[in-house]
């Protein structure tokens, strides 16, 4: 019953429901236009692949994989990279500002900075909201006991180009050399990228959030729609990594 119910869910909630529907447009069409009918299930086949957690596993394991994380890090200063915050008024915490890739890197760099005690530059501007992803964060490791002294906002930034180059100002102005940087995994590539194109030199990746699966067994949800999210994340990073090869 409980496999049941799972596959039941997988088909009702999107994209499941949409997957349903182009096969059954295609069915209805298979003896009235061919064409039309192989177009739908085309269509229907391809949102089960793209939402299926083996096909977003196969695409997110290169990116998030790129670069190991190091247990004893050692630097100058911690580097965190903003991934969005919310327009939320009334929060108990700084927390609930952050969107899930925010939260997940603040708080992986509080952990960081408890073992190392170094200074942390937050970067990330305020692109979509009216609160910078620098401040947010920035307030959420305040909370969590960092002195304020040691949490550095940079809150012009607007995409990944713009956190390596303003942060290297930052850098520059106050002698750090060695940056560990630290980002969701699958972001980390395009991090580095940008990081090194900015002109750091020593950069000591530090990925979090890793999400695909690597190597192992599988279970049957792993092949039942519903996570088209992941591969839209892989494919903005793969997108994003060959856009600032070209332009950057």
């Amino acid at each position: 019953m409980f496999i049941l119910k799972k596959i039941i869910a997988a088909f009702i909630l999107p994209p499941g429901i949409f997957i349903v529907a182009a096969a059954g447009i295609a069915y209805y069409l298979r003896r009235r236009c061919r064409p039309a009918a192989v177009a739908c299930a085309a269509l229907a086949a391809g949102m089960w692949l793209v939402s299926a957690t083996v096909f977003s596993d196969a695409l997110l394991r290169p990116l998030e994989y790129a670069y190991s994380t190091p247990m004893a890090p050692a630097g100058d200063v911690i580097v965190v990279l903003g991934g969005g915050v919310y327009d939320a008024g009334g929060v108990f915490s700084s927390a609930e500002k952050l969107q899930p890739a925010s939260l997940e890197r603040a708080s992986s760099a509080a952990l960081l900075q408890r073992r190392t005690g170094l200074p942390v530059i937050i970067s990330g501007g305020a692109v979509f909201s009216g609160i910078s992803d620098a401040d947010a964060a920035g307030d959420y490791l305040v909370e969590l006991g960092i002195p304020e002294k040691l949490v550095i906002r940079e809150t012009a930034a607007r995409d990944t180009h713009e956190n390596a180059v303003f942060t290297g100002s930052i850098c520059a102005q106050r002698g750090y050399k060695r940056v560990i940087l630290l980002t969701s995994a699958v972001h980390m590539p395009r991090a580095v990228y940008s990081f090194r194109n900015a002109g750091f030199t020593d950069i000591v990746p530090f990925p979090v959030s890793r999400t695909a699966a690597n190597g192992g067994r599988r279970f049957f949800r792993d092949f039942l729609p519903g996570n088209s999210g992941a591969s839209a994340r892989a494919l903005n990073e793969y997108i994003g990594l060959l856009f600032y090869r070209l332009v950057y």
